[in-house]
């Protein structure tokens, strides 16, 4: 799930000042003691690492990256031409996703004061002054970690966006209590999950939710509302595209992967969710959901 997206050089003034506001907030992943103007924790030992203006503390492995076929596909695409990949998506991805619903959640903050982030960014950056945390070591990407373990300060965040990111985690209990734990009392998020799609490793897949299981999963949160965020032509074209792979594939996995993109010729046919993703049923075979949460204050 894309929306806006820009893509702003790290030496940039706006790179800058997103990073003096990082480091006011940054925390060790392991003891949550502040870390001041260093990445080596003195209370526990704790250390990360600096790459540029890139912190690293923990994140994906090789050997994680490369273990899907079609992942490995998608990490070369994404490491190569990482600007590019997220507008490729927009345009061969069978999933077209309700129009201004992640930057119409963005307008709500006032970014230059209100310290938000991207929780699993992949190659997106969405505004310049976002903080950008991913598992993935990309060029956009703020902070590397593992997002159930985050080297930021209680309480230290007034919103944050998780597109497209739940499903590949085998613990979103532990994802979901680690959001809960940055955010300020009141401080908001927009969270974007599958429904009816199929199997997609980055690196891993686990889950699909409903509209009543998600408000169950974020049960902890205050519910400002759940929305379909992706309508259900674009689940029909998903899984049409793998049958077809299947059928036309003979048994042959080698062929499988050699028709499955010219399947993406079908992807057009998502548009008709500009009207189908308001019809009073859309819910029952969406693509997926988008619910906004906020902390109690």
């Amino acid at each position: 799930m894309t929306d806006t997206v820009t893509d702003t050089p790290m030496s940039s003034p706006a790179a800058a000042a997103r990073q003096a506001r990082l480091a006011e907030v940054l925390a060790c992943p392991a003891c949550r003691a502040p870390l001041r103007g260093t990445v080596a924790c003195a209370v526990c030992g704790q250390a990360g690492e600096r790459r540029g203006p890139q912190l690293r503390f923990g994140g994906f492995g090789d050997e994680e990256l490369k273990a899907d076929a079609l992942n490995r596909i998608k990490e070369l695409v994404k490491t190569r031409f990482h600007r590019l990949y997220p507008t490729a998506i927009k345009v061969l991805s069978p999933v077209h996703d309700r129009p201004g619903l992640i930057s119409g959640f963005l307008r709500g903050f006032d970014l230059d004061r209100d310290l938000v982030a991207d929780f699993g960014c992949g190659t997106h950056r969405r505004d310049e002054r976002i903080i950008c945390m991913d598992g993935g070591s990309y060029g956009n990407v703020d902070i590397v970690t593992d997002l159930r373990r985050l080297p930021l300060a209680d309480g230290s965040l007034a919103g944050g966006v998780s597109i497209a990111v739940l499903e590949h985690v085998p613990d979103p209990d532990a994802h979901i209590a680690e959001m809960h734990r940055v955010l300020r009392p009141g401080g908001r998020m927009l969270v974007f999950v599958p429904f009816m799609q199929p199997f997609h490793a980055s690196p891993y897949d686990f889950q699909r939710y409903t509209e009543v299981g998600l408000r169950e999963q974020f049960g902890r949160f205050e519910v400002l509302g759940v929305k379909v965020g992706a309508g259900p032509t674009s689940g029909m074209v998903w899984v049409l595209q793998e049958w077809l792979a299947m059928v036309l594939s003979f048994g042959s996995r080698r062929l499988y992967r050699a028709v499955l993109p010219l399947t993406w010729l079908l992807s057009p046919l998502k548009l008709l969710d500009l009207l189908l993703v308001h019809h009073p049923m859309a819910a029952q075979v969406a693509s997926g959901f988008a619910i906004e949460i906020r902390k109690a204050a």
